[in-house]
């Protein structure tokens, strides 16, 4: 549950900006001065900062929307309280009217709550059926019937007559939307669990119950009129406001909703002075480590490495969608050695020092070529997949169909390009890999898998710690199951199982665009121990490998 600086700070500055409303109205409570106005402004802050929040982080756009439209509704609620309460009369029959508005937010906002949940685990350009819109319908005469209670009161009845409106019991009407209410956030609570796929993330579903819990506890102490502190600040829309945000961030903080959050804080940590151009030679990012360079630099260095800072810096780029990727190799290290050999050359009287001088050198250079000769071998590791996205970009396309098939396929490897470099440095760093990471891997795979279309459920079970060199082999084996297998395969079904003993890979694939060969890879796998199995059955392909770890898998 990772944010960066600036989502914490900002919602941080959220939070004050509620607390700060309910101070005002303890601190002003017994003056004469005008208070709602002073917290519609506090409000209208936090609103609009989180409002910015979502637009700046969702990546679902009409998940993006309906939260931004409910940040609307929650604005506007605000405002009809604070008129209601500051510019009209008390009793005045507009200070009614302004009253029933407040249902309009209060139907539609738990509305659209429902509509954003049922995104939960759908791909990004994938919308839910235009079915669930119907909803509108039932949501619209609520509010047409709260509106013109006036005419009929079946909502709010008034024994004294409609002059003293402030005294009225409930009516039926007022009971149904109060059931809407409850209903559509009881499925929302519902469906955020049943969607929640990933193990880890699930039992940390309890976080986006705290608001709620606190929802219950506040409803709780206002309906058996039990003043404290808390309700002493807050009124109902406030309180109300604060918790719908309150939870809708707390899904978005599981990660329940994609969000492009901390990605500049990755960039920025990383210690690699590296950057990314548009074709119009434009930089779009450059991490905090990386020296400023010109277009015609950033183009040159693609044939051949671009000496930057008195050579002390070596530009290479690499042509990518939309522009140029480049990085920066530091050479000041190197160029230092090298004078201090040659340095050292021109001295032969002094033996001693100059051979301890070499040893010193050789032992820097060392580790120098070590960390060249991992990064060679972490690029090889996965050259065939390179290979094949710069194949993807650059054959002609004869329309637009193919091009987008391209792009799901080249999202699939270069989602297993990034997995696998992970997994390289973690297996090098400490000669093992922890399941959860290989599992991480698979499903962000499956996740590109379903841009065709294709049906997908991946099942991870068992905890414990892989031989590096057997995590990177079952990860490679899963990803030569699916390069065979698509563009074809319309449903695919992954099980991950981890004893104390072995670990168990099985995959179904229904119409795999290539069935799998029963010698694929067996010389690997019988090297490691393990075994693997094929069956065919028509058009539905059946996988199993297993491999010994043995104790925890190290």
């Amino acid at each position: 549950m990772r944010s960066s600086r600036e989502t914490i700070l900002l919602n941080a500055l959220c939070v004050i900006l509620v607390l700060m409303a309910g101070f005002t109205r303890l601190a002003l409570y017994e003056r004469t001065f005008t208070i709602n106005s002073l917290i519609l402004f506090y409000f209208t802050a936090a609103i609009l900062i989180w409002g910015g929040q979502l637009k700046r982080r969702l990546l679902q756009p009409h998940v993006r929307k309906y939260l931004i439209v409910t940040a609307g509704m929650m604005l506007f609620w605000m405002v009809l309280r604070t008129v209601k309460y500051e510019f009209l009369p008390k009793g005045h029959i507009t200070a009614r009217y302004v009253w029933y508005f407040y249902y309009i937010p209060m139907i539609l906002v738990p509305l659209l709550f429902f509509l954003s949940v049922l995104y939960i685990g759908r791909p990004y350009d994938k919308p839910i059926s235009h079915w669930w819109k119907l909803l509108y319908v039932p949501a619209a005469a609520l509010i047409a019937g709260m509106v013109s209670n006036d005419w009929h009161q079946n909502a709010f009845y008034f024994p004294k007559g409609i002059a003293c409106w402030e005294d009225y019991v409930h009516g039926p009407l007022y009971y149904v939307v109060a059931g809407w209410m409850i209903i559509l956030l009881v499925s929302v609570l519902a469906i955020s669990f049943s969607r929640c796929a990933v193990p880890e993330k699930r039992r940390k579903i309890w976080v986006p119950m705290l608001p709620l819990f606190v929802g219950v506890l506040y409803s709780l102490c206002v309906i058996l009129h039990r003043e404290n502190v808390v309700t002493d600040m807050l009124r109902v829309p406030e309180m109300g406001c604060f918790l719908f945000a309150a939870f809708m961030e707390c899904l978005i903080l599981l990660h329940l909703f994609p969000s492009n959050d901390g990605y500049g804080d990755f960039w920025n940590a990383s210690s690699i002075g590296a950057g990314i151009m548009d074709n119009e030679g434009i930089i779009r990012y450059r991490s905090e480590h990386s020296i400023s360079v010109t277009p015609e630099q950033v183009r040159q260095a693609e044939d051949q490495s671009v000496l930057l800072e008195n050579g002390s810096v070596a530009l290479r780029s690499h042509r990518i969608q939309g522009g140029f990727g480049y990085w920066l190799r530091d050479l000041t290290e190197l160029n230092r050695l090298n004078e201090k050999l040659e340095d050292l050359g021109n001295v032969l009287e002094e033996e001693n020092v100059m051979l301890e001088a070499e040893n010193q050198i050789a032992e820097k250079k060392a580790r120098l070529e070590q960390q060249h000769e991992l990064y060679d071998a972490m690029a090889k590791s996965v050259s065939p997949q390179l290979d094949r996205i710069g194949e993807l970009l650059d054959e002609p396309v004869r329309d637009e169909a193919e091009f987008e098939e391209r792009m799901k396929f080249a999202c699939i490897l270069n989602a297993y390009v990034k997995r696998h470099s992970n997994l390289f440095l973690i297996a090098r760093k400490n000669g093992w890999i922890d399941s959860g990471e290989l599992g991480l891997s698979m499903a962000e795979s499956l996740e590109y898998v379903r841009l065709y279309g294709v049906k997908t459920h991946g099942r991870y079970q068992g905890e414990g710690r892989l031989q590096g060199e057997k995590a990177l082999f079952v990860y490679e084996f899963f990803q030569t199951v699916l390069e065979s297998a698509f563009p074809g395969a319309d449903a695919l079904l992954l099980d991950l199982d981890l004893t104390e003993e072995v670990l168990l890979l099985q995959m179904e694939l229904n119409a795999p665009g290539k069935m799998m060969s029963e010698q694929e890879k067996r010389q690997e796998i019988e090297a490691l121990g393990g075994s693997y199995r094929l069956e065919i059955s028509g058009q539905t392909e059946h996988i199993s490998l297993v491999l010994p770890i043995g104790g925890e898998g190290v």
